[in-house]
């Protein structure tokens, strides 16, 4: 419980009235002081008492695409035998402050607050912790109460339904299939749980660590690899086209997933990610990625190498020194093909020698020129 800046201001001038009143013998100044002060004390007493009450909040859902809807529900119980008076909530919402104001509410009962998040972007939004404010009508003296809890939801990158293109080698002639060929199969990444896997794959640490059923996720290693690179230099690209970046690479792995390709993301910066020696999904590390000015690629042009294993290089607008090392990496790929995602271009794209270039404003376009070149 504070005084604000009109309460401090009523109390000091109140304490110099005092003052000049008992100096200057003045008896209406040491009243008017002493009033003055009676409010403010009459401002404590009214707000000392915070709100009895429960809180619960709720996300829903949990998870989501970019751009969909999400929301939080927060029920608030008052204590059996007393009523809360109004009060005010603040909300804190992925750092920013939310504020509702709430009348009272009937001993017992429960008033919900429901209020939709942003998902405009990726990576998780954290809804709490939260204060309950109580401000006397005079405005002169706030006491809060700060509740603490939160919950969050992850901002997944959109998946647009896409096919994958020939690789350059294939298991059989009848090209990609669906099946898992349990003589080949090796573990790929981590997934959640769902009916009907084997539960002789689930992964019991890290389910423990998160509270979900988490199953190791196996692929057929006789089909050829797809590495996908997602450049995050914010060199080469501005954050809304590093959107569309991340989309157009959650669709690709999503592809090469249900055709059973094994797949490896990359990132530019270098970054690699793992829990308890285990790679993170694809979708939460793509959840996560944010631009960044490290610069790993030279590195990774001379670190990688094809294996014949086939490459998409997603980017924005490349400088011709980068170009020279996509080349590189790309060398003996088979195939390669290098992804331009800019929605306002200021120069012509060029593709390296042997790489099949994709110029784009966004996902959705590379969508319908990935599927042209089939």
């Amino acid at each position: 419980m504070h005084l604000t800046r009109v309460g401090t201001g009523l109390s000091v001038s109140c304490a110099v009235l005092f003052v000049l009143g008992l100096v200057l013998g003045l008896t209406v100044l040491v009243a008017l002081a002493i009033a003055g002060l009676v409010m403010v004390l009459l401002a404590v007493a009214d707000v000392v008492e915070t709100p009895p009450l429960s809180v619960t909040r709720t996300a829903s859902p949990t998870e989501v695409d970019r751009n969909a809807p999400a929301q939080v529900t927060l029920e608030f119980r008052a204590a059996p035998r007393r009523r809360p008076r109004p009060f005010t909530v603040i909300e804190t919402v992925a750092g920013q402050k939310r504020v509702a104001s709430m009348p009272a509410l009937p001993a017992g009962q429960v008033m919900p607050l429901v209020y939709a998040l942003d998902t405009s972007r990726r990576g998780s939004v954290t809804a709490g912790p939260m204060s309950l404010r109580r401000m006397d009508p005079l405005g002169l003296v706030v006491a809060e109460r700060k509740v603490s809890g939160s919950c969050a939801v992850a901002v997944r990158p959109r998946r647009h339904h896409l096919r994958m293109l020939p690789t350059g080698r294939q298991r059989d002639l009848e090209g990609p299939t669906r099946e898992v060929s349990q003589g080949s199969a090796s573990f790929h990444q981590l997934r959640e749980y769902v009916p009907g896997d084997d539960l002789r794959h689930i992964h019991w640490r890290t389910s423990a660590r998160t509270g979900t059923l988490v199953v190791k996720q196996l692929v057929d290693t006789t089909k050829p690899e797809v590495v996908v690179i997602v450049d995050n230099r914010a060199s080469a690209m501005k954050a809304p086209d590093f959107e569309e970046v991340v989309e157009i690479a959650a669709s690709i792995l999503h592809a090469a997933e249900q055709d059973g390709f094994p797949c490896q993301l990359l990132f530019a910066d270098g970054r690699d990610d793992a829990i308890d020696g285990m790679p993170i999904p694809h979708l939460d590390r793509l959840t996560d990625v944010q631009l960044t000015t490290n610069d790993s690629l030279y590195r990774l042009a001379e670190a990688l190498r094809a294996r014949g294993r086939s490459l998409v290089f997603v980017t924005g607008q490349l400088a011709a020194a980068d170009l020279v090392l996509v080349a590189r990496i790309a060398k003996d790929f088979t195939p390669a093909y290098l992804v331009s995602v800019v929605g306002d271009r200021t120069f012509p794209f060029v593709a390296p020698p042997g790489v099949v270039g994709i110029t784009c404003a966004n996902a959705r376009e590379f969508v319908a020129r990935w599927t042209a070149l089939r």
